[in-house]
């Protein structure tokens, strides 16, 4: 069921999951957020809102909500449902017929997939699936990618699958961004190219913060066997490494890797306790 635990909110009213009504995303189009929550506290939910404006912007639609009435529903949907671990979806649903104007507001628990210890340790198998996204800076819900890259991952009991262009070229994951190391440089996909992730947008920073050498350029597939190591981003996985992309091995405990996803894990409990410390 996709919605998870007691309440869900629908357009401010708080509501029972029992009565949830999955065909709702069926109907016109919409855009969406999932967010993490760790110790009661919403992880990066700035980052999160601004993209979903942004999504909206770039699709000429006009969300009701302000960041503060977002923020307030959450923490109650947090509260109502005593859940300081999962994760938080944010769907609005417009209306194209009608000006493409914001027709339903849901938020709700969803069920989640942690990875374990030994896939952090192990890394994971991904494939490859020939898919260029439309509007790749748009977090749109039931994308026909989307759809296609699911079938793959299920057919195949691949953990992820990674989309390659029309030009050839690798671009993120069907729900997460890709990273390469080759020697002890980073390098993952332009911006322009993929759906620039909140956990991607973190894990670039701590490089430039820590003289951590990373690059944004065209990863052809060509590229794949001359690259050290691999990792994915993405809310749920944090910094996840990968042990293979179809047949070629990687190296799960890359010094670079390693260090990414140390500081990583710092950078969730710096903002957790930014978020739980009282003001002097």
């Amino acid at each position: 069921m996709e919605c998870y635990k007691d309440f869900y909110i629908h357009n401010f009213k708080l509501r029972n999951c029992n009565n949830f009504d999955e065909t709702i995303f069926f109907k016109g189009a919409s855009i969406y957020e999932v967010i993490r929550i760790k110790k009661g506290v919403a992880l990066f939910l700035e980052d999160h809102l601004n993209r979903l404006f942004h999504s909206a912007d770039l699709l000429s639609y006009s969300i009701n909500e302000s960041y503060c009435d977002i923020e307030i529903l959450i923490n109650e949907l947090i509260r109502k449902n005593d859940t300081k671990e999962g994760k938080i979806k944010l769907v609005i649903r417009f209306d194209k017929e009608n000006g493409n104007s914001e027709k339903d507001f849901i938020l709700y628990f969803t069920p989640h997939y942690f990875p374990s210890i030994k896939e952090y340790q192990e890394g994971i198998k991904v494939g490859i699936c020939h898919i260029t996204r439309i509007n790749p800076n748009a977090k749109l819900l039931n994308s026909e990618a989307r759809k296609r890259a699911n079938n793959r991952i299920v057919e195949e009991k691949l953990f992820e699958v990674l989309l390659l262009n029309e030009k050839g070229n690798i671009t993120e994951g069907s729900r997460s961004n890709i990273f390469f190391i080759k020697g002890n440089v980073i390098i993952t996909p332009p911006e322009k190219d993929v759906l620039n992730g909140i956990t991607r947008k973190t894990v670039i920073q701590i490089c430039r913060d820590n003289a951590i050498e990373i690059v944004e350029e065209d990863v052809l597939f060509y590229d794949l066997e001359k690259m050290d190591a691999v990792f994915l981003t993405g809310t749920s996985i944090k910094a996840l490494p990968v042990s293979k992309i179809e047949n070629i091995n990687y190296s799960t405990n890359h010094p670079v890797l390693n260090q990414v996803k140390d500081l990583y894990n710092v950078t969730i409990n710096d903002y957790i306790d930014s978020k739980t410390t009282p003001a002097n």
